[in-house]
Parts: structure tokens; C-alpha cells; sequence
């Protein structure tokens, strides 16, 4: 059905892609589904098709002449470009700056986060929905209090699916350090609020649409971002020091469309 399809679409891009790159004994054919592959790639099934295809390397080459050599605010030309290429790599309007507010950089160092209490009377075991969950991000632990907004939802009645990824997939942002915020707190509150950002690291292409929903880490931490447990497995910076430098851009989802959760690059998709 439509996943084979779009699995076909995903592989003829790779494969026409390939050929561009002039790639010896590929010649640029139109593929049908019957069409007869190059024997290395002809019994690649399922899962292991989308490994083969995974284009974040692709969209980490395409950034790494972009962005500075140490981790700082972008420099203007900087932004432009890389908010371009976020945009078309990913199939999303992204940008530093969203009805005139950015926040204080778009390049920085995130760091992982606790759990956030979703409703009361939450708890951590809860947070799991299956067993791998539990095995996987039980260990980061729950925070000792709830995040920026307060609780996701006011009961466990009330909790929904789309509070549920709210927290799954949250990132911690210095709201306070954006010039104007103390004097106009509740304007600022309503726009970070549940914002939505692209978040990739530019060393694999791993990337997450993720949602503010705590404010931090104070600058002597030293760090720019937190995020939550999945969003740094998301990253690919799940294990070990739990740290990375990432570029983060705000989501033009006026209409409510994008998800939340890993998303993958459409590198060479028609647009």
C-alpha cells in the first residue's frame, strides 16, 4: 500500500541520486517496480532499505561548511543559509526568528533532561508505554518539579495523546534570555508555550521536531538547550556524556500539521 510506495519514491530518489553522482555501472533508468536492481541492492527488504537510505549524513555534509568552527551565535549569513537548507532537507518552513522573536542563538550546546510531571498525581513509571521505554528512558528519572507551563494537562482524565508527545519530546530553552521578556512576560509565555523547533545535530542529521515546554539551563551550566530523554535519543546523543552541540530553528506550523517526534531528511524529493 502507501508505505511500499513511498518507500519505492524514497529509493528511486537514492538511486537517481547515485547516478548523478556518477557512480560507475548505474545507468539512469526510469525504475519501475519490476525493474531488475544491481545485485547489491536487490534484496533489501523492509527495514534494512530504510537504513540503506539514510540521508543524514547527506544533510550533515550540506551543513558542516555552514556553521561555525566552534560553537557560538550564528553570524547572520550563517542563519540564512542554514535555516535554507534546514527548510528544504526537511520539508519544513523553518527560521531563527518567528513573528519577530528569536530566541538567543540557534547553534548551542544541549544537554539531557529529566522526565516532566504530566498531570497530578503522575509518576515516572507511568511515563512508559512499553517495556523498551522503560529500559531505555526510566533511568533519566523525573524532575522534582513540573515544567515552565506547569502540568501538561490539570488531570489524568484530561490528558491526551498530544499532551503525551508534548512531554515526550520537550526541550528546556533559555525563554528568559530573549531582550524584552521581563517586561512583557505574558506575551512571551503564550508564544514559547508548546512552541515547536527543528532540532538536528548537524554531526549525523538525526533530527526531532520537539516543543518548548520547560525553560533553561542557566548559562553557568554552560549549556543552551536541554532535552528531554527521547529527543536525545532522537539526536543520537542518548548514551555517554548525554551532550551535543545542535542547530535549533523554530517550525512555521501555523496550521497545526507537524508532528512531534524523530523526523527523517527528504533529501532529493521533488518539492
Amino acid at each position: 500500500g502507501h508505505h511500499r510506495s513511498l518507500e519505492d519514491k524514497v529509493f528511486n530518489n537514492h538511486l537517481r541520486q547515485v547516478t548523478l553522482g556518477g557512480l560507475a555501472g548505474l545507468t539512469l533508468l526510469p525504475i519501475s517496480s519490476n525493474a531488475v536492481l544491481p545485485s547489491n541492492v536487490a534484496n533489501l527488504e523492509g527495514d534494512q532499505v530504510n537504513s540503506e537510505l539514510d540521508m543524514g549524513p547527506v544533510v550533515s555534509s550540506e551543513l558542516k561548511p555552514l556553521i561555525p568552527n566552534q560553537v557560538q551565535p550564528l553570524e547572520k549569513e550563517q542563519d540564512i543559509n542554514i535555516s535554507y537548507v534546514l527548510s528544504k532537507d526537511y520539508g519544513l518552513k523553518v527560521s531563527s526568528k518567528l513573528d519577530g522573536i528569536s530566541l538567543d542563538r540557534s547553534y548551542g550546546l544541549i544537554g539531557g533532561e529529566q522526565h516532566l510531571y504530566r498531570y497530578p498525581g503522575d509518576s515516572l513509571f507511568l511515563h512508559a508505554t512499553q517495556a523498551r521505554d522503560w529500559a531505555m528512558f526510566g533511568g533519566a528519572g523525573i524532575a522534582p518539579h513540573v515544567g515552565a507551563w506547569g502540568y501538561f494537562a490539570p488531570s489524568k482524565h484530561d490528558f491526551t495523546a498530544l499532551d503525551e508527545q508534548r512531554e515526550r519530546y520537550y526541550i528546556a530553552a533559555p525563554t528568559f534570555l530573549v531582550p524584552g521578556y521581563a517586561e512583557d512576560t505574558a506575551k512571551y509565555r503564550d508564544f514559547f508555550k508548546y512552541r515547536k523547533m527543528l532540532v538536528v545535530n548537524p554531526d549525523n542529521g538525526k533530527a526531532v521536531i520537539a516543543d518548548i515546554a520547560d525553560s533553561g539551563p542557566s548559562p553557568w551550566t554552560g549549556k543552551n538547550l536541554g532535552g528531554s530523554p527521547e529527543v536525545m535519543d532522537a539526536l543520537g546523543l542518548g548514551s555517554g556524556p548525554r551532550k551535543g552541540d545542535v542547530l535549533y530553528f523554530f517550525v512555521d506550523d501555523s496550521n497545526q500539521t507537524v508532528p512531534l517526534g524523530p523526523i527523517k531528511p527528504i533529501q532529493g524529493e521533488a518539492k
